[in-house]
């Protein structure tokens, strides 16, 4: 790449500690690796119990990828983060419009001003022919802050959830001046067709609606496969090998990811097919996250409930839940043991852990994955058993077809999800979004760039250090 890459997350993953099962970070961090010349910018995790000053970000530089990290107050995080990021736009994101709290859409105020000092904080250290790539949904206004600094190099973003229908959008009160946003972006990439579609009915002005496009995030499966090979002499994760057909779920809790209908799934699958209670047992794993939004703390409550309900009614006790977190090189190994990976999710962008589980196994090692239609992933991954979210019915036939499925079927069916895992890999994935964005006509901008966001006052803001545009 002749351009240098400035990514820009709302996290940033610990410099040199490697990666995480699914999201950004797997898809992105061996990419940026790779290319020994990209700069990673966004918030270091760490709080500080007072304002935050505008200060140079801290420069860490680990197996060629530069890091430049800030800072947050704990106010910042509170409002920007866990109540207008997390409790209003991520469930708005996957259209459940019943989990946004009302009372925290007033925290757009603080979204809008950690916007701004990301973008004062980012500007000093571009060049004018960086690229600068900008993800998801936390981040939407930072290419309208950096424009209003004076910004104008080829900047796109990318959105990693889904994109919900416009009237779900419109029912945000600040739905407008976020749609509006997005006219920052040179390009902008979704996960696919169907979230291109409800950008393109959000978006109102046509030539922006022109730019979006559907770029499926991937994973590195090579790298992926190589943490099975290191683990091949330790201890099954997943519990010593039996008779028994090992399902398998692994994500974080959210309340996205359906896991109290998979559980009631396969509670009917085990009603339905008495023979599957001798035949099968089920491990979750799902870490907790978010622990400070109140709706976490009630989809844990569900998931545990649902998990009791399932051991008592049946002696076999075939249910087992894990709450740990299990790094990737836990992961890989437990996907390739399990014979069945159950994803469930109400909606989702891509969901990598599917495409995990299909690049561990093969027509040798066979696994079957039984997923939500609602999955950014059932567009490509069309060997899954894939059943309507939500439907619990179908979701257990899908179970239970996964049980019976005749053994050449399993391995075709294998052979073909790895094929299409390997085809397409985060690299590719990548390269394809940064090629269009080099080679993308640049959008027009006013002469006056105007700001909207709601300004700091000069106490919340400190004094900003001088401004160089082109600065190394």
């Amino acid at each position: 790449m002749s351009n240098r890459l400035v990514v820009v997350s709302n996290r940033v993953p610990a410099p040199g500690e490697g990666i995480s099962p699914g999201g950004l970070v797997s898809a992105l961090l061996p990419s940026l690796e790779a290319s020994g010349t990209s700069v990673w910018f966004g918030w270091s995790g760490d709080t500080t119990a007072g304002p935050c000053q505008d200060r140079p970000p801290r420069r860490v530089r680990a197996r060629g990828v530069e890091y430049a990290l800030v800072d947050l107050s704990e106010a910042e995080v509170r409002g920007y983060y866990e109540e207008y990021g997390n409790r209003v736009l991520w469930p708005l994101m996957h259209g459940l419009t019943a989990h946004v709290a009302d009372e925290a859409v007033a925290a757009y105020v603080s979204y809008r001003q950690v916007n701004a000092r990301f973008a004062r904080a980012l500007l000093p250290l571009l060049r004018p022919d960086d690229l600068v790539w900008v993800h998801d949904y936390h981040l939407i206004p930072l290419g309208e802050e950096l424009r209003a600094l004076g910004w104008s190099g080829r900047t796109g973003y990318f959105h990693h959830t889904p994109v919900p229908p416009a009237e779900v959008w419109s029912s945000l009160p600040q739905g407008a001046l976020l749609a509006d946003a997005f006219s920052a972006y040179d390009l902008i990439g979704v996960q696919t067709e169907r979230d291109r579609n409800n950008l393109g009915d959000i978006l109102l002005d046509a030539d922006v609606a022109a730019r979006v496009a559907a770029y499926p995030i991937s994973i590195d499966p090579e790298r992926f496969r190589e943490f099975t090979a290191a683990a091949a002499a330790d201890t099954p994760p997943l519990g010593l090998p039996d008779a028994s057909m090992l399902f398998f779920g692994v994500e974080r809790l959210d309340y996205t990811k359906g896991i109290p209908d998979r559980l009631e799934a396969y509670e009917h699958a085990l009603a339905t097919s008495p023979e599957m209670r001798d035949g099968t047992r089920f491990v979750q794993w799902a870490a907790p996250s978010r622990t400070g939004v109140p709706e976490y703390q009630d989809e844990r409550d569900a998931v545990e409930a649902a998990a009791q309900r399932v051991n008592v009614r049946f002696p076999e006790h075939p249910l087992t839940i894990d709450f740990d977190p299990h790094p990737p090189e836990v992961v890989a190994p437990a996907l390739e043991q399990a014979d069945v990976c159950v994803v469930s999710s109400v909606t989702d962008g891509m969901n990598l852990v599917a495409k995990e589980f299909a690049a561990v196994h093969s027509a040798e090692n066979p696994g079957v994955l039984v997923m939500s239609d609602m999955c950014g992933a059932a567009e490509e991954l069309t060997d899954a058993l894939i059943f309507p979210a939500r439907d619990i019915r179908a979701m257990s036939a899908a179970m239970r077809w996964a049980y019976y499925m005749p053994e050449h079927e399993r391995r075709g069916r294998a052979a073909r999800l790895r094929a299409v895992v390997d085809g397409h890999t985060s690299w590719d994935w990548l390269r394809e979004f940064v090629t269009d964005l080099r080679e993308v006509m640049p959008r027009t901008r006013a002469p006056e760039p105007r700001l909207v966001h709601p300004r700091p006052t000069r106490h919340e803001r400190g004094t900003p250090p001088p401004i160089e545009v082109g600065r190394p």
